[in-house]
């Protein structure tokens, strides 16, 4: 730091100057930088996917008995091992009683996903921008909510700037 009037070094703890008695202005603060669109979005991104995922989850309880009655669930009854259809040989899907269990399978594995997405976030997690990025393209074509969440977390998230954004709030 030198002295705007003579010129003379200065120490930066110096209010004038050890040679012309000039007083030396105080340095400015560094202004805190504006919050980046990351900043301002992720915890909302990260509440969100986890909402998310228990809409997913209560959305699937409340449709499984109708889907498991549709696929056969309701036509079965053991009797001692042996099966009998309640409704006859011409209800449909008569055979698909597997079909329920695999999409129950999807849907925790879903809302899984979309779990550990949302704490990631909300940590702050290293790896929880590329997760985000690709649950999102994942849940993309779940229509509406899905849908809206997924653009909204690309918005947020996906742009290069997003990167840099994310790695500076990421705790290691």
């Amino acid at each position: 730091m030198f002295c705007s009037g003579c010129g003379q070094a200065m120490q930066s703890f110096e209010q004038v100057c050890p040679r012309c008695g000039r007083p030396i202005p105080p340095m400015p603060l560094a202004r805190p930088s504006a919050y980046s669109r990351v900043q301002r979005h992720v915890q909302t991104v990260g509440i969100l996917w986890l909402v998310w995922a228990a809409w997913s989850m209560i959305g699937w309880l409340i449709a499984l008995p109708f889907v498991a009655g549709a696929f056969g669930g309701w036509g079965y009854w053991g009797h001692g091992g042996h099966h009998s259809y309640v409704f006859g040989p011409g209800f449909p899907f008569p055979h698909m009683i597997w079909l329920p269990e695999l999409i129950t399978a999807l849907v925790i594995g879903r809302s899984l996903l979309a779990v550990v997405t949302g704490i990631g976030l909300l940590r702050r997690a290293p790896w929880a921008r590329s997760l985000a990025i690709v649950t999102s393209f994942l849940t993309l074509i779940k229509p509406l909510t899905g849908t809206i969440l997924s653009i909204y977390t690309l918005w947020v998230l996906l742009p290069a700037p997003s990167g840099q954004d994310y790695e500076q709030i990421a705790v290691p």
